[in-house]
């Protein structure tokens, strides 16, 4: 529009023809649209280009987001599936766990059942032996003593008799041969045949059996039969302590059986609950990530029809436009060839300057039995390197008397036997120590395998949502580039139409203006101008050059040259006025497609921020999960580091008892087999002799 204006200053120049002046008018036009066309090509080369890029990267996108949501479908599925599996593997631990503890608390009350049977055995086995010893030492020398001795021995005798009773009712009573039972019972319901004069006296039977007619007081026979008594009840509590010993082992081996199965299916529990709780926050997030990939899904796709839709509008706008500024500079370039022609005049299609409507869019005894018994003490010393048992033979030796002797050896052996309880009370202490510590270190050590497995997997899903908000943040930074773009290209259309407009306006003014200036002579001559031409008039007489008598000698001017000019600036000025309004019409239309189009792009950038935000919210959470297992291997690590101290101590402690232990309960065997023997070989001599 402004070259048009300048050409409009020279309309009042009477110095130039109007056609002339018409033709420049013209030129200057045809100069205006070839420059609107030219920049109006690179402002559409811009936005084909960015149609091209921005839906090729859309097509991608939606590509991508289908075979996502594929894959998270069938993730979906499988997570279902494995998540029910884990919760059946849970309850079937659960109960396996219920049964194991129920298994050691039935194994713990049969023990302890056992115990009390054993303990209660043990005390009446050793009532029996105190009853059997105390009768043995009251019948030694029985039917020896006179008088008061006498008298007395058969006191004691019927203290002891009620105790001797009772073992008739053991089982180790009906095992005894017949006739020593006979005697027994004998002795039992009367104590006082086998005491004092009496008991010196031959019965039938002893005569029977003893064909030399020996002197074989019945207190010695009865001293015999209950020493073998003794001897079966002592053997029988040794072997009960063996069993107790064997069942208590047999039970620690089977609970610690139990336990380590116990830990196991817990660890399996923890394992199962563990992995059903990752999953199932995986089967969440997955379906997160499915609902946003498919809302994102969604927007993309109606952006990208919507944007298709709007460029192949423009391409077809493009191409009505180009073929109608091509047809307008034709009808320039041959309305100058007629203006430019002297003879011919014509009525010209003319057009001006047009607009540019782009919009734009864009993704965790005796000397000589003293000498017996000392030999007998000394030799058993000997192999069993027994002090205890060199100091009862040096007490023997020096002249000890009879109850000296015998409550020296009945403490002896109780020692004996204290020494071996303690013995496999340590050797039991330190195999069940040993057992608890290999098997905490292996369970602290299999824990920290564990723990680092997890902070691995756990970093590998950080390293993989680190590169996720990468690529988001970078599709939003382009998703926001193009919303900024489409906002400048937006307001450069608004600002070339609003010049546009005032330019045109300006242009229809002036050509008014000349209009009026043009029309202004023969308005005052009466002339009516039309924007046809009327036709050619005679040619004067050769001899005047005005004809009086036909126009009564007034002049009034070049009237059909003033016609075809006024008729080409009016046509100028509609076509002006009519771009005005298309202008408009088509402005509105492109804000419609700028605001439809911003909306678009500003619902996809909202989607990749959610699920920006939401990557960056599970990232947080997977770097807790690390800081967690770190602290939980560095804590498992210190309690290693003491249970390898505990082995040490432990190793230190029980290896010289176990390297020693079957030695000493050999010696100790033998030692007290010389004991009892000692004992009861002092036990059947005179107790009024000094030892």
């Amino acid at each position: 529009a402004a070259p048009l204006v300048f050409s409009l200053k020279f309309v009042e120049n009477r110095r130039e023809s109007p056609v002339t002046q018409v033709v420049k008018l013209l030129t200057d036009l045809k100069a205006g649209i070839e420059a609107d066309g030219k920049a109006e090509q690179t402002s559409y080369d811009k936005y084909a280009c960015w149609c091209e890029d921005t839906l090729s990267e859309k097509a991608t996108a939606i590509t991508k987001a289908k075979e996502l949501i594929e894959e998270l479908q069938t993730k979906i599925i499988q997570l279902t599936a494995e998540i029910a599996t884990h919760e059946a593997e849970i309850k079937q631990t659960e109960k396996e766990i219920a049964a194991n503890i129920e298994s050691q608390r039935e194994a713990t009350e049969v023990r302890e059942k056992e115990s009390r049977t054993y303990d209660e055995e043990k005390s009446e086995s050793e009532q029996c032996i105190g009853a059997l010893e105390s009768a043995i030492k009251v019948l030694t020398g029985a039917g020896n003593k006179k008088g008061f001795l006498e008298t007395m021995q058969q006191a004691q005798l019927l203290s002891v008799v009620a105790g001797v009773r009772g073992l008739l009712a053991k089982p180790a009573a009906r095992a005894m041969k017949q006739e020593d039972l006979v005697v027994v019972r004998h002795f039992v319901e009367s104590p006082e045949d086998f005491v004092g004069a009496g008991s010196n006296m031959l019965s039938a039977a002893q005569i029977a059996h003893n064909p030399f007619g020996d002197y074989a007081p019945q207190s010695t026979q009865i001293q015999g039969i209950l020493k073998s008594m003794y001897d079966s009840f002592a053997s029988d509590l040794e072997k009960s302590n063996g069993e107790e010993g064997t069942k208590q082992k047999s039970f620690e081996e089977l609970m610690a059986t139990k336990r380590a199965e116990l830990e196991t299916l817990k660890d399996t529990l923890q394992s199962h609950t563990k992995d059903y709780a990752t999953k199932t926050k995986d089967l969440a997030d997955s379906k997160s990530t499915l609902d946003d990939t498919k809302e994102q899904l969604e927007a993309d796709e109606i952006f990208f029809g919507e944007t298709k839709t709007t460029c192949k509008q423009r391409a077809n706008e493009w191409a009505q436009r180009s073929k109608l500024r091509t047809e307008e500079l034709a009808g320039v370039d041959e309305a100058v060839k007629v203006l430019s022609s002297d003879d011919a005049k014509k009525t010209f299609d003319s057009a001006a300057t047009t607009f540019l409507q782009v919009s734009s869019r864009p993704r965790h005894f005796g000397n000589t039995q003293r000498a017996i018994a000392y030999n007998q003490l000394t030799s058993v010393a000997r192999k069993t390197r027994s002090l205890r048992l060199a100091k009862i033979a040096v007490v023997l030796q020096a002249g000890g008397h009879f109850d000296q002797v015998i409550a020296m050896i009945d403490n002896m052996i109780a020692l004996c036997r204290d020494e071996e309880q303690k013995d496999i009370d340590d050797r039991n202490f330190c195999q069940a120590n040993q057992n608890k510590n290999k098997n905490d270190m292996e369970d602290l050590e299999h824990s920290i395998k564990k723990a680092k497995t997890q902070i691995e997997r756990v970093k590998g899903e950080i390293t993989d949502l680190e590169v996720k908000i990468t690529e988001l943040e970078q599709t939003i930074k382009a998703t926001n580039s193009s919303m900024v773009e489409l906002k400048d290209m937006r307001t450069k259309e608004r600002e070339d139409f609003l010049k546009a407009v005032k330019d045109d306006t300006d242009a229809v003014a002036l050509l008014e203006q000349a209009i009026v200036h043009l029309s202004k002579f023969y308005d005052n001559k009466g002339v009516k101008l039309s924007l046809v031409q009327g036709g050619k008039k005679a040619e004067p007489r050769p001899e005047l050059s005005w004809a009086p008598e036909k126009d009564g000698g007034d002049y009034k001017g070049r009237e059909g040259e003033h016609q075809g000019i006024v008729g080409i600036l009016e046509m100028i000025k509609e076509d002006v006025q009519k771009e005005i309004s298309t202008g408009r019409v088509e402005d509105g239309e492109a804000q419609v497609n700028y605001e439809k189009d911003s909306a678009a792009l500003l619902a996809t950038m909202r989607a990749q921020e959610k699920s920006k935000a939401q990557a960056e919210m599970e990232k947080a959470e997977l770097g807790r999960k690390v800081t967690d297992y770190e602290h939980f291997i560095e804590l498992k690590n210190k309690d290693l580091g003491a249970e390898k101290e505990n082995e040490v101590a432990i190793g230190t402690k029980c290896a010289w008892l176990e390297s020693h232990f079957e030695e000493r309960r050999t010696q100790r065997k033998a030692e007290l087999d010389g004991l009892v023997d000692a004992k009861a070989y002092l036990a059947g001599v005179d107790s009024g002799d000094d030892i």
